[in-house]
């Protein structure tokens, strides 16, 4: 039997960990844990899960804000066929699962590493610059499995919504926006890519009338760079609960967003040459009769 333990820390992709029978999996703050957990309210050598005969146990390292299993502290305890831990402020999903079932969940980080490439390869080959625009915000609902998002551009000291998929267009166009205000402003502003799994675990998130109305569990949001510059940010979320945005998927998609950005920026230097002058005109000009020298 296998068990898989998914870290939430706040603000950040999620961190899984696949355990066989044999393993056994510390946790904490210091780089000498199989689970880094870099919160503060993580002690060094935190907690360690092993498998013991039957079942999978979690041992309590002296930590200082203590472990806890659905909500009740625990020093030492067998671990129930799924569960939640809680390790300082750290929220964790423990789970056993048959070994097909696991291969088959363990296959999904290969299978989108491959969808990566076809979706990067598919933005590459766009033929015009908005059809550019709608395969980067397709490829990052895949990629991250939501259902709906935007994305933005600069324009004229602001941001323009250049492409939407799943939002409401009517409502975008009279301002009205029911996702994620304060977390498109952080990537903004701090130029990262800014994740959210579990919505309640944010303070900073949870409260906010947007997220509250539109019953939002998952965000990603991520900055379009060209180096120091902030381009845009592409935007996309999802109610209820599925698969969490881990870091693979993360990774994943800084990269398929800094391969766009690429393709962006050549897309606009394209369509910036519109009132250039033409070859064809100037050979014109050159022609016998003509101006040009």
């Amino acid at each position: 039997m296998q068990a898989r333990l998914i870290a939430y820390p706040p603000d950040a992709a999620a961190l899984p960990r696949w355990l066989s029978t044999g393993d056994r999996l510390r946790i904490g703050r210091s780089a000498e844990c199989e689970l880094v957990l870099d919160d503060p309210s993580v002690s060094r050598v935190h907690a360690e899960l092993r498998f013991e005969g039957d079942f999978w146990r979690l041992l309590d390292l002296g930590s200082k804000n203590g472990c806890f299993v659905d909500g009740m502290a625990a020093r030492e305890q067998a671990l129930p066929a799924s569960c939640w831990l809680r390790l300082g402020d750290v929220h964790c999903e423990f789970a056993q699962f048959d070994a097909e079932r696991a291969d088959a969940m363990r296959g999904r980080e290969h299978d989108r590493r491959a969808r990566s490439a076809v979706l990067t390869r598919q933005v590459a080959s766009a033929a015009r610059f908005e059809s550019l625009l709608d395969d980067v915000l397709q490829g990052v609902l895949e990629l991250s499995g939501c259902s709906r998002g935007f994305l933005l551009l600069a324009h004229e000291g602001d941001y323009a919504v250049k492409a939407s998929l799943g939002a409401d267009d009517g409502a975008l166009g009279r301002g009205v926006f029911t996702g994620s205000v304060g977390a498109v402003q952080r990537t903004l502003e701090q130029r990262r890519p800014v994740v959210v799994n579990k919505m309640q675990n944010e303070p900073w998130l949870s409260s906010r009338a947007s997220v509250i109305h539109g019953g939002l569990q998952t965000i990603v949001c991520l900055p379009l760079l060209d180096r120091d510059k902030v381009l845009g940010a592409v935007y996309a979320d999802r109610q209820g609960f599925g698969e969490p945005i881990t870091d693979v998927d993360v990774e994943l998609l800084a990269a398929f967003a800094e391969t766009a950005t690429l393709w962006l920026l050549a897309g606009r230097a394209i369509d910036s040459i519109d009132g250039a002058p033409r070859w064809s005109t100037l050979i014109r000009e050159q022609a016998p009769g003509g101006s040009g020298a």
